[in-house]
């Protein structure tokens, strides 16, 4: 397994550990996270980070591999977090993934240099030819991420998720391997 990725000066892709409880739960109860991602709960409570960080170990065993990666930054410890949802299996061709970064590192190009980071390792580690996000409408800013990262924009999805009983359009990006 490895063991974290290198993306920028200080900022790295590693194994989630217990050490990062306090920051995922000051992070993500941050309604703006909540509002654009799918599954994260709010309020963000010990249990729910508990919960996330056995989750990720199963996943590496599982898998044989890190799929779910936190974004360590020097000094300050967890700062967001990143993840392939192996949708397909680990020999499938294409995938899903998907990451969240806390306020005061946004606008930095960090959340880029995560995605081109772990879209690479991805590439390099799996027989994949395709990478998906699923960005929600109303958060342009993860689009511009993706499109910095080499993702291209492929289509509309209109009421394509449904969170609080209510339907959220989307926008497709995706990344082809280079042939």
């Amino acid at each position: 397994m490895h063991n974290a990725l290198a993306v920028s000066a200080g900022i790295r892709l590693r194994p989630f550990e217990s050490a990062d409880i306090p920051n995922m739960r000051l992070y993500l109860n941050e309604d703006l996270i909540y509002n654009n991602t799918l599954h994260i709960p709010n309020p963000y409570t010990q249990a729910d980070a508990e919960q996330w960080i056995e989750k990720t170990v199963q996943n590496a065993v599982l898998y044989g591999q890190t799929v779910n990666w936190a974004i360590d930054y020097e000094g300050t410890g967890l700062i967001g977090g990143i993840g392939a949802m192996v949708k397909n299996g680990m020999e499938g061709h294409l995938d899903e993934i998907g990451y969240w970064l806390a306020e005061p590192f946004r606008n930095q190009g960090i959340a880029t240099a995560a995605v081109r980071t772990l879209s690479k390792h991805i590439f390099a580690t799996r027989p994949l030819v395709r990478i998906e996000a699923h960005v929600f409408a109303h958060n342009p800013a993860s689009g511009r991420v993706l499109e910095k990262a080499g993702y291209s924009r492929e289509g509309f999805l209109r009421k394509c998720f449904l969170k609080k009983g209510q339907y959220i359009d989307a926008v497709l990006y995706a990344l082809i391997r280079e042939e």
